[in-house]
């Protein structure tokens, strides 16, 4: 059966985001912001060895995801996991100020937008849990928690997450976890979020035309362009290098930004620059101006590979071996994460964006195998969907390779 404390434990501290809680939800973004920077280059780490390609993920799904297992971990476990999450300024106030960060999030509902965000936990049914872990994550994190047969029935198990995940990201996000996947766990921690918004200046589809691309110096591609002349918030960057422009979606909560180097093929060095701070202050230095704009029309979904291993090079190590301690979620041991997997979609079209994605972490016991400027985006960027209230990247991408 589902918990019910969830809508109890909403309406009850609903009424508590004060000032200190309005505080500690830009300290948690902050947090999330450098995590989210730090797993994003260690992404782009990939790339002497495949080349560059196209990058989208939601840092914010993988860190409440990872937070709520967090609420379980104790000893060395728990500092590894604080210490790549930066959650240490907020510790003791962590739980509640994910539970303020996500009420504020998912009242973004409505004619302007569409920002929701789900969690889960799912338990093998004859695998015990601590009913304070239980009652934590129902509480802060609003996760509905759901007993199912991992071990005898793997397929209807991974259909029925695989449908929650479908269900929360509006069929955006399919396939996540497979049979052989739960036949291995007893746990899975799912986090979702899902958003759908009008730009507030949309683009005429009738303008949208098709030009030319670089990908790298000696190869260039095609691209859908969309293009439209107006005021935007616009910044050129010299210690980034990079110009950057926002484009705002109706509602004025959410942007996205893209920032575009300077340089035709200086993304690496772009790259290399991005923490939180430098970010943030770059975006609070934009100012209006008339510009003519054309960005590509972009459609991807995007699997994010080795996540386990991209967090154990950040220091998250213990987590993901049999001496890790979750003794927080249940007594019996071991009990170690044995997968991070992480699948997101971005559709950026002429009205406006749509975007989802989701986080499963798998818990198993045993270890398994001018006046007038142009904006032209020519050439590789950087893009990201952030919210201005709670001050959160919900989304971070590169395009190396759009759409022809």
């Amino acid at each position: 059966m589902w918990n019910v404390w969830v809508i109890t434990a909403s309406l009850l501290l609903l009424g508590a985001i004060d000032v200190t809680s309005s505080y500690n939800v830009w300290k948690l973004a902050r947090a999330n912001g450098n995590f989210a920077f730090c797993l994003y280059k260690q992404i782009t780490k990939d790339d002497s060895a495949t080349g560059k390609k196209n990058i989208f993920f939601s840092p914010f799904s993988i860190s409440t995801a990872l937070a709520m297992a967090y609420a379980g971990a104790r000893g060395s476990t728990a500092t590894e996991m604080l210490k790549v999450l930066r959650f240490g300024p907020l510790q003791s106030k962590l739980h509640e100020t994910f539970h303020a960060t996500l009420l504020s999030m998912n009242k973004g509902q409505g004619d302007y937008y569409n920002l929701t965000v789900a969690d889960a936990m799912f338990v093998h049914k004859h695998f015990p849990t601590i009913k304070e872990f239980r009652k934590l994550i129902a509480v802060n994190y609003m996760a509905g928690i759901k007993e199912l047969d991992f071990s005898g029935d793997p397929t209807g198990t991974a259909k029925f997450i695989n449908k929650w995940i479908s269900d929360w990201t509006e069929e955006k996000i399919k396939d996540v976890v497979t049979p052989d996947m739960i036949k291995m766990s007893v746990i899975a921690l799912v986090n979702t979020i899902y958003f759908r918004g009008l730009w507030t200046l949309p683009f005429n589809p009738d303008a949208t035309t098709v030009a030319k691309f670089d990908v790298s110096p000696g190869y260039s591609t095609k691209a859908r362009m969309m293009v439209q002349t107006a005021r935007f918030r616009y910044g050129l960057n010299r210690r980034l290098r990079c110009q950057i422009l926002e484009l705002p979606y109706e509602g004025d909560r959410l942007a996205m930004y893209i920032l575009l180097p300077t340089d035709r093929y200086g993304l690496a060095e772009l790259e290399k620059k991005l923490t939180f701070n430098t970010v943030t202050q770059a975006l609070a230095r934009l100012w209006h101006r008339r510009m003519s704009v054309a960005i590509p029309k972009i459609k991807m979904t995007v699997l994010a590979k080795g996540i386990p291993k991209k967090l154990e090079n950040m220091g998250m190590k213990k987590l993901f071996t049999r001496s890790a301690d979750f003794t927080g979620i249940s007594h019996v041991r071991p009990l170690f994460v044995s997968d991070v997997i992480h699948k997101a979609f971005v559709d950026i079209d002429e009205v406006g964006t749509e975007a989802a994605a989701a986080t499963v972490v798998l818990f198993a016991r045993s270890l398994p195998q001018s006046i007038h400027k142009d904006f032209t985006v020519d050439h590789p960027y950087l893009f990201l969907i952030r919210d201005s209230i709670t001050g959160s990247i919900l989304f971070l991408g590169r395009v190396v390779l759009p759409e022809s």
